[in-house]
């Protein structure tokens, strides 16, 4: 009798694939414990605004039973569940392909500005999805295609005075409509050459408390608000994503700068570079899941060491704070796998590969 194909497979993919299939199964009884809702609800009182939030209960409370099924499924004899947890994330296989040599890029630019900072005196620290990555895999993330890194003003201001006679590399500054922000990047100077890190700026405060991050948030809501009744801003939308050469990015800096001095006014942030605190810069997006980004600097200072596919670079002090309260337990089943929004196009992707190919 021949093998089932399932029992040929690694236990994490065998465990992933039961899983695959019983949630088709409870999808299906979801479905039809809706309808059976839906209807008996509009027999009695026409009213089925409860619906939405109970499927949405159930689902999740289903979801949790299948996740704690797999786990024990996918758990080796005398092996604690975290020690199971963990093995799963570092043996998932990294990326391949284009998407492969796009992230060992970034590594090694990632290699060299490291370097650069410390020749410099500038501070920056993994965060996000590149922190994430560094403790649950190692390095990357294996459908992540982007490197997160924060930085306090003061040295991204001295990082672009830098740059501006460097012949290796250069910050980049886009203008993005959708998100309200200015994208900020470091890069080779190559243009053809896709690999960034993104840098996002933080802020000196005196107060870090939840209240100062909601004003500074309120603040940016009207800045926000101000930028879509601009002038300028048909054009802006119309082109989406403009850089400095374009004339209406000096009128969106304005803008930008204009309420950061209002910020200051109200005393949310600061210009002094030895306040306790450190908060989310209001020329950054603000999709945050609901996450305040603010806190007391030794949480982040002074850095710690982490390796990140084979990099030792810098990381928050307090790195538990940055995992857990922004995403909670990192060991749960990711939801964006296979769904991250990608940053680089495909063609671009391709020449990288085919170049990393002709190196080897």
């Amino acid at each position: 009798m021949a093998t089932p194909l399932i029992d040929k497979m690694p236990s994490s993919k065998k465990a992933v694939r039961i899983v695959q299939d019983q949630n088709v199964e409870i999808l299906s009884r979801l479905d039809a414990i809706e309808a059976r809702i839906e209807q008996a609800d509009k027999e009695i009182n026409d009213n089925v605004n409860f619906r939405s939030e109970w499927l949405k209960s159930a689902n999740q409370s289903e979801n949790n039973r299948l996740e704690t099924m797999l786990w024990e499924l996918y758990r080796k004899e005398g092996e604690d569940l975290l020690e199971a947890k963990c093995r799963f994330f570092f043996g998932l296989s990294p990326a391949t392909g284009g998407l492969r040599a796009l992230q060992l890029g970034c590594a090694q630019l990632l290699k060299e500005f490291d370097s650069l900072c410390s020749e410099h005196n500038l501070r920056y620290w993994i965060a996000f999805g590149t922190l994430l990555g560094a403790v649950r895999h190692k390095g990357f993330i294996p459908w992540d295609d982007d490197s997160d890194l924060g930085m306090m003003r003061s040295d991204i201001v001295k990082l672009i005075e830098l740059m501006q006679n460097d012949d290796r590399y250069r910050v980049s500054i886009i203008y993005d409509a959708w998100n309200f922000c200015k994208q900020v990047r470091f890069m080779y100077s190559d243009i053809k050459n896709p690999c960034f890190l993104d840098l996002f700026i933080f802020e000196e405060t005196s107060n870090p408390s939840e209240d100062t991050f909601d004003s500074l948030n309120q603040l940016r809501n009207e800045m926000i608000e101000e930028l879509k009744t601009a002038s300028f801003f048909p054009e802006w939308k119309e082109k989406e994503f403009i850089d400095p050469s374009n004339p209406i990015s000096s009128q969106i800096e304005t803008v930008f700068q204009s309420y950061r001095s209002k910020a200051i006014e109200k005393d949310l942030i600061s210009d002094k570079t030895d306040e306790q605190g450190m908060v989310w810069g209001i020329e950054n997006l603000n999709d945050l899941n609901g996450y305040r980004w603010i806190c007391n600097k030794d949480n982040v200072f002074p850095q710690r060491t982490l390796a990140f596919e084979g990099v030792v670079c810098k990381a928050p002090s307090n790195i538990d704070k940055f995992l857990t309260e922004v995403y909670g337990d990192i060991y749960r089943l990711p939801r964006d796998m296979g769904t991250h929004c990608p940053h680089v196009s495909q063609e671009q992707i391709a020449a990288l590969s085919q170049s990393a190919d002709k190196r080897n």
